[in-house]
């Protein structure tokens, strides 16, 4: 395996990723979900994070444009800053929430789709494993079960692209989202070992006393979370976001060579986190 430094030497072409953050209301204000990456994996193995992946060239495909409502292309494009295929971000964060968390932000007939069922459930259960195994492709999944997507109801809310030399690289769209509530989220198994619901504020105690994991974008995502009293208020502030610039975190080196900080440029402005052994191994460090 190639120790970080290794990796920070060479460089990994980009590839468009998407985020889902479910939020719930609590006691406490509002909580969000988290999935505990499999320490096995090859990138950010072990850390929590929120449900996401890689955008796919299907999620961008005419099929699955027709089976989304609330936004076009064109304008999806345009909030990302592309000439068409802005959809597949929106797109992508629904699959990808289905595939790792298990909730499906889809429609039947209008209605939000409600896995009260004990039938109904162990019918999308079957259609997520089938997605997973890549034994069907998600626009001939929700054909099948006559899923409309409304994309609209994920809000845009950041844009992270990962440190120049880290083995995979993403431009990672943020998406948040109230959770249906008659789904109950659960992890994979496979790329993610477990889930909670918990507050930002919580999240935060619990990484800075390194009861988990979390990586820069995680933590600063956690940190524009906190203080809203519900889970309305919060969806209300970040629509009102117009202008999201896309944050690049930059690697720096002491000395030796060795990793040593994370510079961030933030738009409140720049600040710099220390790159401890826990967060050194789940960025690839070996």
């Amino acid at each position: 395996m190639s120790t970080l430094e290794e990796i920070l030497a060479g460089d990994t072409p980009i590839r468009d990723a998407s985020t889902v953050i479910l939020l719930r209301d609590s006691d406490d204000g509002p909580e969000l979900f988290m999935l505990e990456r499999n320490v096995k994996s090859e990138f950010v193995g072990g850390v929590f994070v929120f449900p996401g992946g890689a955008v796919d060239d299907e999620d961008s495909h005419e099929q699955l444009e027709q089976l989304t409502t609330g936004l076009s292309d064109a304008v999806a494009s345009g909030r990302v800053g592309r000439a068409h295929g802005g959809l597949g971000f929106w797109v992508a964060a629904i699959r990808e929430c289905f595939e790792e968390a298990g909730v499906l932000i889809g429609e039947q007939d209008g209605v939000l789709l409600s896995f009260d069922d004990a039938t109904v459930n162990e019918s999308f259960d079957a259609g997520r494993q089938a997605l997973n195994d890549r034994k069907v492709s998600f626009s001939e999944f929700c054909g099948s079960m006559q899923v409309t997507l409304p994309v609209d109801r994920l809000v845009y809310f950041s844009r992270w692209i990962t440190p120049t030399g880290m083995p995979r690289r993403f431009d990672t769209c943020f998406f948040l989202c109230a959770a249906p509530t008659r789904q109950t989220p659960l992890h994979d198994g496979f790329e993610a070992v477990s889930g909670r619901w918990i507050t930002p504020e919580k999240a935060l105690t619990a990484g800075e006393s390194g009861e988990i994991k979390l990586v820069p974008a995680t933590e600063y995502t956690l940190k524009s979370l906190c203080g809203f009293d519900s889970v309305e208020v919060l969806l209300n502030d970040a629509a009102k976001r117009t202008d999201i610039p896309s944050i690049c975190p930059e690697i720096i080196l002491n000395d030796v060579g060795k990793p040593e900080r994370v510079r961030i440029p933030l738009p409140e402005g720049e600040v710099e986190v220390k790159i401890g052994d826990r967060l050194r191994g789940a960025m690839g460090g070996g």
